[in-house]
């Protein structure tokens, strides 16, 4: 029985039934622990019930779940504004500008000399803007063509930095050393050089070169200049030639070897161009400047 005594439930002992006892011995109750006569029960507690299943809330797992270690992922936390950028810097969008160098040059002191920068864009239909810095006193380049040109005011050795900027702002240099000597110097190695184009016809010339020595004797010699042209030497004559670019290298042959001081030799070879046979302005001689 049940009575509520000040607020207290009180559960009293009863017998069962004889029905009850008979289904309990059946199998037919729930087996609910009944609390023992004279416990105090609060009112507020549940009274007999019988355990609740645990729910699970964990979010529905795939088949191949314990194949691939698969977790629940928090959406929330995970997103991403999209795809990290990839790429060039803004400068050039890509593109590469290279500048040829022109390797080193000579000049001598109060005597014109002018260089022809080149350079190439990966990028089609740029124009390209040249700059140059530490060029001898009197020299200058042209923004537009990129010739270097004037007239050397002091003597010395400069290291000079070209630059080629096309319109999106790629660039590209080069750093060469020039040479500037002051004419009528003595010493040891000192020379001249004579260039003379001595025939000339579309698409072909011929040229010859005297090398003279100052005063002192030249033991074996390298004669180095740069077409201002796009000339291309095909054979040459009293000296062994190569040519990379706009750059000409010249070699003794074994019979020619030795210049007396004061004495000359020459050479001579012939070759195409096909828009300018500009003459070349500057020499070396054994990495001389020779005027």
């Amino acid at each position: 029985m049940v009575a509520i005594t000040g607020g207290v439930l009180l559960l009293l002992p009863r017998h069962p039934s004889p029905l009850a006892t008979s289904k309990c011995r059946q199998g037919g109750c729930d087996r609910a622990v009944v609390p023992a006569p004279g416990t105090v029960v609060p009112a507020t507690a549940p009274f007999l019930t019988s355990p609740q299943p645990t729910v699970s809330h964990s979010p529905a797992q795939p088949a191949t779940a314990q194949a691939t270690g698969w977790q629940p992922t928090d959406t929330a936390s995970t997103m991403t504004a999209g795809p990290s950028a990839t790429g060039t810097a803004p400068h050039g969008g890509g593109n590469t500008v290279t500048v040829t160098n022109p390797d080193s040059q000579a000049g001598t002191l109060g005597t014109a000399a002018s260089l022809q920068v080149r350079a190439t864009d990966t990028a089609s239909g740029q124009t390209l803007a040249y700059s140059a810095s530490g060029l001898p006193a009197g020299l200058s380049i042209s923004s537009a063509t990129g010739l270097i040109s004037g007239t050397p005011a002091t003597a010395g050795t400069s290291t000079v930095t070209v630059t080629a900027t096309d319109e999106t702002s790629a660039s590209g240099s080069a750093t060469f050393t020039w040479t500037i000597t002051s004419s009528g110097r003595g010493g040891s190695g000192a020379c001249t050089v004579t260039y003379t184009t001595t025939s000339q016809w579309t698409g072909g010339f011929a040229a010859s070169v005297t090398i003279t020595a100052g005063p002192a004797a030249i033991d074996g010699w390298t004669l180095k200049f740069r077409f201002p042209g796009d000339q291309q030497v095909t054979n040459a004559w009293n000296g062994a030639e190569t040519q990379g670019g706009e750059n000409v290298t010249i070699t003794n042959e074994s019979y020619n070897a030795d210049i007396p001081a004061g004495s000359s030799t020459s050479l001579g070879f012939q070759g195409t161009w096909s828009t300018s046979d500009a003459a070349p302005s500057s020499f070396t001689v054994n990495s001389t400047a020779c005027g």
